[in-house]
């Protein structure tokens, strides 16, 4: 069953599988295996019960890891209802078996190792710290008392003593680290040359009578997915900035509010003295600040430097030691009279007193930065463009809002909704769960075109967000149910698999002809002149090549080593069609030298003696389970 959901799954669903069964089953269980009462009762394994209500509850846990882990990769439609909860029992019995041979063996773990696993459960922690009241509601709702989970912990964690301590016990010999290094790492020094499939396929017909013969005996390898037509609409904001228009005064107006996107702003670069004076300050300050100021704007208009002035009486810590410089800067960036007072001045100029909020200023202007950029008739395509985005975009709330609440009010079609916002519907062709093409393959687009609402009660989809700036609502207008596809439809197919089925005998036997002719002297040169193709170039190879034909390579480590001078001939009717002629020259084994190409002998001796512990665990959990007397009384969860 987890072999078959692996397969139709995708992405990572194998991994996900694998940690659902090692999570929940291996270290924690499946809620507590405690006598039932009357409780009706689902297995019973060497005289302990597991009780119908613990399975449903397992089961469900089991189901809504499944659905919480796999994303938008779960698909209920993928699952053999029946056979999951036989995976489950199983799974409960197995986890009950080794408990008790952790029992058995005295196996036993402490108090303070079992707080320590719950206080490192992240549901149960707040801000990075247990919580006791999130502890005790979490296991509440789980149908659990506190002393019940730690029961639950402590058993995980005797198994997880009993996995250790076989996986653990297990050790490589230096021999045995030899001897797969000689295989893992082997190499093989060979040539070889192809046939093509088309030299036997030649000639080569089925009958409507073989064709009918396979059709009827292999009905299941040629079923059409279920599938879907779909009616939809779909608005993003390219579509309806595409409907807009704007005159120039809008326009215009939308350049004046954004020039910084199409031009600079002139710049100026000022000097200034200052002589600070709170504005709340007394006459007395200011008049005494004032008279400071114009004493240095008389002796820079006397003739003096104006950077030595400012260094020598400047009260603004930023600018004094730079002689007052202040940089370039945009016209609104200061205060309002010190702004206005340097745009009024041109280069060079010395301006008169000013007083803000700082006190008096004495500025120079010592530099203009002209505007650049373009002007609205030089940018005016780009501000359509930006003024017909931003105006589509502004609607597009607008509009997805409508859509989705007249989609929902009229249920029962997408007209309503198409005709209040001028949207024109679209139809797709067939969509399988797998997918359409474009937009039509997202995921979303997928699970509500086969939601129960939509493809069962008819309905219109709710709307469905495919990015920020693109909605759609859609509805089935056409569904068929998984079938055999006629024979019609597949009869093209099944005459080219028997043909080159035919075609792959042909080529085994006569590989075995010609391979029966190398070994009496004849050569691959003569026989790839007598076929006119080409011997691919003798190379030496390891088991992970991956320039040969994946099925070829694993043939050739199959091969005998050859004796002596004389290669060791073989061939191979390969899937496609074509036939391999192997000549096999030399054999060289690996050797623990030869380890670093894996990780090194340490990885290398780990990896064996893990892979052993592990076989040899899942030994054990067999031979209980053999050993066991096992009754399954859960009829639902039978075989």
């Amino acid at each position: 069953m987890l072999q078959s959901i692996r397969e139709r799954a995708q992405g990572v669903v194998a991994w996900f599988i694998v940690i659902l069964i090692s999570v929940p089953f291996a270290l924690f269980g499946i809620n507590s295996y405690l006598g039932g009462g009357s409780e009706s009762v689902a297995a019973t394994v060497n005289g302990q019960e597991i009780t119908q209500r613990e399975f449903e509850s397992g089961y469900r846990d089991f189901r809504e890891n499944l659905r919480q882990r796999l994303g938008d990769n779960y698909r209920p439609e993928m699952i053999d209802e029946a056979q999951l909860r036989q995976e489950v029992l199983q799974l409960m019995i197995r986890n009950n078996l080794l408990m008790q041979k952790s029992e058995e063996l005295g196996l036993r773990v402490g108090d303070d190792l079992v707080k320590q696993v719950i206080a490192s459960l992240s549901g149960f922690q707040v801000d990075g710290r247990f919580s006791q009241d999130a502890y005790e509601r979490g296991v509440r709702l789980q149908g659990l008392t506190p002393a019940g989970f730690e029961q639950q912990i402590r058993r995980g964690l005797v198994s997880e003593q009993l996995s250790k301590a076989v996986t653990g016990s297990e050790f490589t010999t230096r021999s045995e680290l030899l001897n797969l290094a000689q295989l893992r790492l082997q190499r093989r020094d060979f040539e070889y040359l192809i046939l093509p499939a088309a030299n036997f396929l030649s000639g080569i017909e089925v009958d409507d009578e073989a064709v009918e013969a396979y059709y009827a005996a292999h009905q299941n390898d040629y079923m059409a997915p279920e599938r879907v037509k779909i009616r939809y609409l779909d608005l993003d904001i390219a579509s309806i900035a595409k409907s807009l228009t704007a005159d120039d005064e809008a326009l215009q107006a939308y350049y004046n509010q954004h020039q910084s996107l199409y031009k600079t702003a002139e710049q100026r670069r000022a000097s200034h003295i200052l002589i600070a004076v709170d504005e709340g300050s007394d006459d007395a300050a200011v008049v005494q600040a004032r008279s400071v100021a114009q004493a240095a704007l008389d002796r820079v208009r006397g003739g003096e430097d104006f950077a030595a002035v400012a260094k020598a009486v400047s009260q603004d810590p930023g600018s004094a030691e730079e002689g007052g410089d202040l940089g370039f800067f945009e016209t609104g960036v200061m205060e309002p009279a010190f702004d206005e007072a340097v745009f009024n001045l041109q280069p060079g100029e010395i301006s008169d007193l000013v007083r803000t909020p700082f006190g008096f200023h004495v500025i120079k202007l010592t530099e203009i930065r002209e505007s650049t950029g373009k002007s609205f008739d030089e940018a005016r395509d780009e501000v359509e463009q930006a003024y017909l985005k931003a105006e589509a975009e502004r609607l597009f709330y607008e509009y997805a809002e409508r859509l989705g609440n007249i989609a929902y009010e009229e249920s029962h079609s997408l007209q309503p909704a198409a005709d209040a916002l001028g949207i024109e519907p679209k139809e797709s062709d067939w969509i399988t769960r797998d997918g359409g093409e474009g937009m039509l393959g997202a995921p979303k687009v997928i699970a509500a075109a086969f939601s129960e609402d939509v493809l069962i009660s008819g309905n219109n989809s709710e709307a469905i967000e495919l990015n920020p700036e693109h909605v759609m609502v859609l509805r089935v207008v056409d569904h068929e149910e998984a079938a055999v596809k006629s024979l019609d439809q597949v009869k093209q197919a099944i005459r080219d698999k028997l043909r080159v089925e035919k075609a792959v005998e042909q080529a085994a036997r006569e590989g075995a002809e010609l391979v029966s002719g190398l070994t009496k002297g004849e050569t691959l040169a003569a026989i790839a002149e007598e076929k006119g193709v080409t011997i691919k170039p003798r190379k030496v190879i390891s088991r992970d090549e991956r320039d040969v034909p994946a099925d070829l390579v694993k043939h050739l480590f199959l091969m005998p080593r050859p004796e002596g001078d004389m290669p060791v001939y073989g061939q191979l009717a390969m899937a496609s069609g074509d036939l391999a002629l192997i000549a096999l020259h030399a054999v060289t084994d690996g050797t623990l030298a030869d380890a670093n190409e894996l990780g090194g002998e340490a990885v290398l001796n780990n990896a064996l003696t893990q892979s052993r512990g592990k076989s040899y665990f899942q030994h054990l959990q067999g031979n209980l389970r053999a050993e066991a007397d096992v009754i399954i009384t859960n009829k639902s969860s039978d075989n």
